[in-house]
């Protein structure tokens, strides 16, 4: 190329680009020039705060703030830009005001509205008019623009609510101003799980989201337990006002067994309805069931049900349910044993009462709660082998007649078996438990002194120190369940024939007289003395064995606290034969042979038997010879 063209189009490209710009300049000086004019126009009528027009008979203000206009997005904009069909030369400027559309502008961003609850609101009524804020700005405070409109008691509420406190505002629910839209029944736990997803999850898999997905629109949703603004967060204010609100409804829950509104009223009268000192909230409804994955009561996942209930009774109750994890009950309970009782068959469901202070577990109705599993058991007869007793019989004992007359220090079945530790007789950390036997009936309140007694004697040491299975414990002489009392006919110790038989079930038996190398030929000689002629004969005063051997207390002769000792037996015989003599006390009571023992006594005694025999032999004889001579001399 020629450098003479070369410079030539340099020159043509450099005066094309200065025109151009020269060219845009003057444009927007000038449309500036001019859309300062229109607005300043209009400004001069309309910055007039006292500037009103009338419509529809009422005045309207026409004051626009020119300073708050500037700041606001459309302070570029000409006036008509917005206001459309006005003739600023006439005076009102349009006889029918046109509305303006601000999709003229914001189309593309109005779309979402159509389909939103706002279709029919005026963009004014969130944007303001003349001195529109910034789309940020507006976000910052959308929550207190919302509420300008939204201004009922309940959606008021919303100001102390937990979403409030955390900067939860209305688009975190309702989506944005464009989009904003009512939430249908169905779709308020996906909205609430945007936030809270692991209690959607949990929710979708519950009774109340099964029901709801049903079609039965009175199941409830998270706003029915929460509120939709005020949101409820308190434990007891959502079970009082949300879970008993629904299933008080008989209407909705009709009937009066299981889930009625009837069975769940029970609860209000119930221990877990009251609240406990220093306000420490008692269980609720949530406690039991479940918040949010609530299950119908006969799935296997419901915290209700027999298989789980232990587990969720011990959430409040743990002690008391490793206690019954140990127990027989439950033992068998965990083992599927549908007969085993749970927490509910004794404590009930939803109308649980005061262990302490109700009438349903008073110590009377123990029994009856009992019984009502055991009343047709049977338990083998400790006395006499192969013979039962009905467990019932407890209700002739004399521990049930004595509550029966508001002796409420008498035993009932949890006094001797346990609340829920309550184990078989042949578990040695069962309160009924041979071993444990004594300490269980000399518990406080009880047979203390009797307990005392026991402790140290010959038949304690023999039990507890040398491990005798069969050495006697309280139960042993006084029975199980229908124990009676010392004076009462029935009793076995209430004579001394019965005593001495007592006594002899053990003494007299060669099994165990063999089996512990016992002394024998007690029984025998004691019937052969002058004690056990009499009591043979009947005599209420003559001793037995509790007189000299004592009766919980039974010791040895070689000790020296026993009644039996040398140093003791003036006491005890003295009680019988005030002023005997030492040598009295001295002659001794069980002797089995008297030719080793007590020689002078055998030789005595063969003599007095002797002589009896002849006295009256030789009565007799002289009788039947003087009656034979008689009878031979009237022939």
């Amino acid at each position: 190329m020629k450098p003479g063209y070369k410079f030539l189009r340099n020159i043509l490209f450099g005066l094309l680009v200065t025109g151009t710009v020269v060219f845009i300049s003057l444009f927007a000086a000038g449309y500036v020039k001019l859309s300062a004019q229109n607005t300043e126009a209009c400004f001069a009528c309309h910055e007039d705060p006292d500037l009103t027009a009338d419509r529809n008979g009422k005045k309207v203000s026409m004051y626009v703030n020119p300073a708050a206009y500037k700041k606001s997005v459309h302070s570029m904009a000409e006036c008509v830009d917005c206001h459309t069909g006005y003739n600023p030369d006439e005076l009102p400027h349009s006889k029918t005001p046109v509305k303006v559309d601000c999709k003229s502008c914001h189309q593309e961003s109005l779309k979402g509205i159509e389909a939103g609850v706002h279709k029919q609101v005026n963009c004014y009524d969130c944007h303001t008019k003349h001195d529109v804020a910034p789309g940020k700005e507006i976000r910052v405070n959308q929550t207190q623009n919302c509420q300008k409109c939204h201004n009922t008691k309940g959606i008021q509420q919303y100001k102390t609510s937990i979403h409030a406190k955390k900067n939860v505002g209305c688009e975190g629910c309702h989506l944005g101003g464009h989009s904003s839209k009512k939430i249908s029944k169905n779709e308020v736990a996906a909205t609430c799980g945007k936030c809270h997803g692991s209690h959607e999850k949990n929710f979708n898999n519950s009774v109340h989201q099964t029901v709801l997905q049903s079609g039965n629109q009175n199941a409830p949703t998270c706003t029915d337990c929460h509120g939709s603004h005020q949101i409820l967060t308190s434990k007891m204010t959502i079970e009082s006002q949300s879970c008993l609100k629904c299933h008080l409804d008989e209407k909705l829950f009709p009937g009066e067994g299981r889930g009625s509104a009837k069975f769940v009223a029970d609860y209000k009268t119930s221990v877990h309805a009251s609240i406990e000192k220093g306000g420490k909230e008692a269980a609720g409804c949530s406690d039991c069931h479940g918040d949010h994955m609530i299950q119908d009561p006969n799935n296997p996942q419901a915290s209700t049900i027999r298989a789980k209930m232990l587990e969720t009774c011990g959430k409040c109750h743990q002690q008391e349910v490793e206690h019954f994890k140990k127990s027989q009950h439950g033992t068998e309970l965990m083992k599927g044993n549908f007969k085993a009782p749970t927490c509910a068959s004794c404590h009930g469901e939803h109308n649980i009462k005061s262990v302490v202070s109700s009438k349903e577990f008073t110590k009377l109705n123990q029994v009856e709660l009992c019984l009502s599993c055991h009343v047709d058991q049977k338990l083998p007869h400790k006395n006499y082998k192969g013979e039962e007793v009905l467990i019932s019989n407890y209700k002739d004992s004399y521990h049930y007649r004595a509550l029966q007359e508001g002796k409420l220090n008498a035993a009932t079945c949890s006094d001797c078996h346990g609340a829920h530790e309550m184990k078989k007789f042949d578990d040695p950390e069962a309160q009924i438990y041979k071993k444990n036997i004594a300490k269980t009936c000399g518990q406080s309140d009880c047979h203390t002194k009797q307990l005392g007694d026991y402790n140290g004697s010959i038949h304690e040491q023999s039990l507890l120190d040398k491990n005798n299975p069969d050495a006697p414990t309280c139960n042993t002489c006084h029975g199980n369940h229908q124990i009676l009392k010392k004076d009462e006919s029935e009793s076995r110790i209430a004579s001394s024939k019965g005593l001495v038989q007592l006594c002899s079930d053990c003494h007299n038996s060669v099994e165990m007289t063999e089996k512990y190398d016992l002394p024998t030929g007690r029984t025998e000689s004691y019937l052969e003395s002058f004690h056990g002629l009499a009591v043979r004969g009947g005599s209420k005063v003559a001793a037995n064995c509790e007189s000299c051997h004592g009766n919980h207390n039974i010791r040895p002769s070689t000790d020296s606290l026993s009644t039996i000792s040398k140093k003791n037996l003036p006491e005890t015989c003295g009680k019988c034969h005030p002023g005997a003599v030492t040598a009295f006390f001295n002659t001794p009571i069980h002797i089995v042979k008297p030719e080793e023992e007590n020689p002078w006594m055998y030789w005595v005694t063969n003599f007095y038997i002797f002589m009896i025999i002849a006295v009256i032999g030789g009565m007799v004889l002289h009788n039947v010879v003087d009656f034979s001579k008689k009878f031979k001399k009237k022939k």
